[in-house]
């Protein structure tokens, strides 16, 4: 489990309370997870040596789940 302390401007709060009601969730929370499922994330390191086995078999498992 991670947690994540987000600074919401009051705009963005706004955003999240009405799809909290809207959806009848119970906290801003469990808002915030729901509306990050609609999204695609591609984590790419940067740091990373390209031609280390790890990499490539990552890179290979990432592709096998698509």
């Amino acid at each position: 489990m991670v947690k994540i302390q987000i600074d919401l401007n009051e705009n963005e709060d706004r955003i999240v309370e009405v799809y909290k009601v809207v959806n009848t969730l119970k906290t801003k929370e469990e808002s915030i997870k729901q509306m990050i499922r609609y999204f695609k994330v591609k984590i790419v390191p940067e740091k990373v040596d390209k031609d280390e086995e790890y990499y490539k078999r990552a890179i290979k498992f990432s592709e096998e789940v698509k």
